[in-house]
């Protein structure tokens, strides 16, 4: 069959990018090297001796990477120490960390409620721990606490999660005054 010039130089590019697609498999590509195992994702072989108790204290400066989501790391298939049920980081309103107060973990808003948990925020403005927390089975408030009886700040509703920096990320920071 006889096509015209114009429809031949149209088919022959289509021909090319089809023959570009055979080679590996879909679940060949599909599947990353062992190199790229990264936390989060369930081959990552975590040492158990990272399964430690790890809490925060106030005005220690052993906690790092301020304002990033700590659960990414602190995790069943992450490298951090210790497997954490709660963290996150406190600013100013200024935008620098918090050093010192806390964070309370309460069955009801603004401060009412039993209190589950009460966590120190650490000379850099993180606040974390390993202490057993009843999430996801049960939602908590957070309350915040500033330092030397300064203000409060809460979560107005409850959450069943407490990796706090996925979503108070730079844009919706934890502020407390």
């Amino acid at each position: 069959m006889y096509l015209p010039r114009p429809a031949t130089s149209l088919i022959a590019p289509l021909l090319i990018c089809a023959l570009a697609g055979c080679g590996a498999s879909d679940e060949e590509m599909d599947e990353p090297s062992d190199a790229e195992v990264l936390p989060g994702d369930p081959r990552f072989e975590r040492d158990p001796a990272l399964d430690v108790d790890n809490i925060s204290a106030a005005e220690e400066k052993r906690s790092h990477n301020m304002g990033q989501n700590c659960m990414g790391c602190h995790q069943p298939h992450g490298p951090g120490k210790g497997l954490f049920t709660a963290a996150g980081t406190v600013y100013a309103p200024s935008g620098t960390p918090v050093a010192g107060g806390t964070v309370e973990l309460r069955t009801a808003a603004e401060g009412e409620g039993d209190l589950v948990l009460s966590v120190a925020i650490d000379g850099n403005g993180n606040f974390f721990t390993t202490e057993p927390l009843p999430f996801p089975d049960q939602a908590l408030f957070f309350l915040l606490r500033a330092p030397a009886g300064g203000g409060t700040n809460n979560m107005p509703f409850p959450s069943i999660s407490g990796a706090c920096n996925l979503c108070h990320n730079e844009q919706r920071r934890i502020l407390v005054e």
